[in-house]
């Protein structure tokens, strides 16, 4: 699957003072440049709906909808100057949320959906904006991508991340293959992650010379496998139809709260696996102090236990698909263990939380896919999840 496969046509540009209606637009009009009309695919008047989104390290993300016009201001007037003026007007004030330096993407979705995602300059959403699409450079005009180059972006693991970290409600296509794969497999019931884990195992390559890259083909065979069992099992819910709104509602909050907690145990499984392969001692779900379970304590449950036991060989590891507000939550998991680290896969985290994280003693464990997402001054604290084994390894060749 290809970027392309989800969004067709996507433009861009940095937003400037004139855009925005509270920094020098009187107008809620954007210029509508050449690469307006490659987006657009027409050369004549254009009115629909848009879904505005805002993403920014300070809040939670926004979302909202409005009407679009895309259209020539000189059309009146082209045949006798041989001169078009294209504009976007956009109805409502969502853009007052945005500031100069922020960037604007425009995407349309293979359904034919509009999307106008703005996103905080410096912000840790920029990065892994422009990760997914592949923006090596902005500009303060619009540029459009040719489909082609998204063509040329493979939606893996991270892309699939991101993108949902985005909300945006897209239906990523199941391969049909998956689906009878896993039908043949499991029926048409949920299996134990467990389960599920083991399946994406038996079918991905491990390459132990590079477990970062194992932990992630493991992971996206199991989103893949999950979301094609997912699909079977939704559309044949939805053709026996629902009885009231509250109920489909209910159906579809429980289809959004299992994909989110299959994540963090699918996680949990394969760094579990990995760390067997790698040779390590270690123990998981370990009771510790005031009834607080650690994902991962090596060398063990019975190292951490004893008092006489050198806690400068004890090590801590959480694993939380996403971290957010949770990464709070390690912080109590084991207390002889002064510095925790904490394994997980969200993209781009932004600096003030991890100069926050560093502050408590919590040390991130990311798949070095992702390290792109972060600057410069975070990947150099920042293990990758090779990095973290290899840290585990120095200090249990002490134990032998």
């Amino acid at each position: 699957m290809n970027l392309s496969d989800v969004f067709p046509a996507v433009a861009h540009k940095t937003l400037v003072a004139v855009d925005l209606p509270h920094a020098g637009s009187n107008q809620h009009e954007l210029n509508g440049v050449a690469a307006l009309r490659e987006f657009f695919r027409t050369t004549r008047k254009t009115e629909g709906t848009i879904n505005w989104h805002y993403f920014a390290d300070d809040r939670d993300p926004e979302h909202g909808t409005g009407k679009f016009t895309f259209y020539d201001a000189r059309a009146k007037s082209a045949h006798r100057t041989g001169r078009s003026e294209w504009r976007l007007y956009y109805s409502g004030d969502f853009l007052l949320r945005a500031r100069p330096g922020d960037l604007l993407v425009l995407a349309r979705t293979a359904s034919g959906a509009y999307h106008a995602l703005v996103f905080q300059k410096d912000s840790s959403w920029l990065r892994a904006a422009r990760e997914l699409l592949g923006l090596t450079e902005l500009q303060r005009r619009f540029r459009w991508i040719p489909s082609e180059r998204l063509e040329r972006h493979s939606l893996e693991f991270f892309r699939q991340r991101i993108l949902d970290e985005l909300e945006l409600g897209l239906g990523l296509p199941a391969s049909s293959d998956d689906e009878a794969l896993v039908v043949e497999r499991f029926g048409h019931a949920f299996p134990s992650t467990r389960e599920m884990s083991a399946l994406a195992r038996s079918l991905a390559e491990a390459d132990l010379r590079d477990p970062d890259a194992t932990l992630t083909r493991w992971l996206h065979r199991e989103e893949q496998l999950f979301r094609a069992l997912e699909t079977v099992i939704v559309r044949e819910r939805l053709q026996q139809q629902f009885r009231s709104v509250d109920e489909f509602i209910e159906y579809s909050l429980s289809v959004h709260n299992r994909r989110k907690s299959r994540m963090g145990f699918a996680l949990q499984n394969h760094l579990e696996e990995l760390f067997r392969l790698s040779g390590l001692r270690f123990s998981t779900q370990v009771r510790t102090e005031r009834n607080n379970t650690a994902d991962f304590i090596f060398p063990g449950a019975r190292e951490y236990r004893d008092p006489a036991f050198d806690t400068a060989l004890l090590v801590m590891l959480g694993a939380k698909s996403t971290c957010k507000d949770r990464w709070r939550q390690v912080l109590t998991e084991a207390a002889r263990i002064p510095t925790k680290h904490l394994c997980t896969l969200e993209a781009g985290i932004s600096t003030k939380q991890t100069d926050e994280m560093r502050a408590h003693s919590l040390r991130l464990v990311i798949p070095a896919g992702l390290h792109c997402t972060f600057t410069r001054r975070q990947r150099a604290w920042i293990m990758t999840v090779g990095g973290f084994i290899d840290f585990v390894r120095h200090k249990q060749r002490k134990l032998l």
